[in-house]
């Protein structure tokens, strides 16, 4: 891709037209078995729709897009930035968010050590109840009596060892999105910058199906 991109909203034009010069270089080399499997309805947009999340997450050029973006979202005039859906009401329904993706504030009340130096960690939400997140970012702010507005997807604990050692419920919430709320910082997982965004204008993000 183009060294000259400066905005996200650059890359997909971009992206199309890298995609369609390797592959018009892909039909030219292929036999006759192979171009019929590539024509087939669908095959190549499923293809195509495919590279696209890979590429948000592994390539550092369009993460370095996407970050400045998200960065440049914060600083609009959203009249309300990262907004919560989930309180303590909200745990007599769980089961039926199960996937969904949540945003919450919680009052950190017990850490645990994970898998790969994350934290398991509970925190109390508003209301006064209690849930269970697991950290799929290092973020820092994971501690005790810290106020933390998380943004992750409602998960079944399954068969979860750390979780199962720990929490006495069924589901927790894989946060993959840190805010510590006195100091306004952020800490994200690689790959969610977009959700991140659409976060920041004021909506939270859906969970793909």
């Amino acid at each position: 891709m183009s060294d000259e991109l400066k905005e996200y909203s650059e890359i997909k034009p971009e992206f199309n037209r890298c995609y369609d010069k390797e592959f018009n270089f892909i039909f030219n080399i292929v036999d006759s078995t192979e171009h019929k499997i590539l024509v087939q309805k669908g095959a190549l947009e499923k293809v195509k729709n495919g590279i696209i999340p890979k590429l948000n997450e592994k390539c550092e050029k369009i993460r370095k897009l996407i970050k400045t973006d998200v960065e440049n979202s914060a600083e609009s005039t959203t009249n309300n930035p990262c907004p919560t859906n989930f309180e303590s009401k909200d745990l007599k329904k769980i089961k039926k968010r199960n996937g969904e993706i949540v945003a919450l504030n919680g009052l950190v009340t017990k850490v645990q050590n994970a898998h790969n130096d994350k934290l398991y960690y509970q925190v109390k939400l508003e209301g006064g109840k209690t849930i269970w997140i697991a950290s799929l970012v290092k973020s820092g702010y994971e501690k005790e009596g810290k106020i933390l507005r998380l943004l992750g997807y409602v998960s079944e604990v399954g068969n979860d060892e750390i979780a199962k050692k720990y929490n006495n419920s069924d589901f927790h919430i894989l946060a993959f999105c840190v805010i510590e709320m006195e100091t306004k910082q952020m800490a994200m997982l690689p790959g969610s910058e977009l959700q991140i965004k659409e976060w920041m204008n004021g909506k939270i993000p859906k969970a793909e199906k």
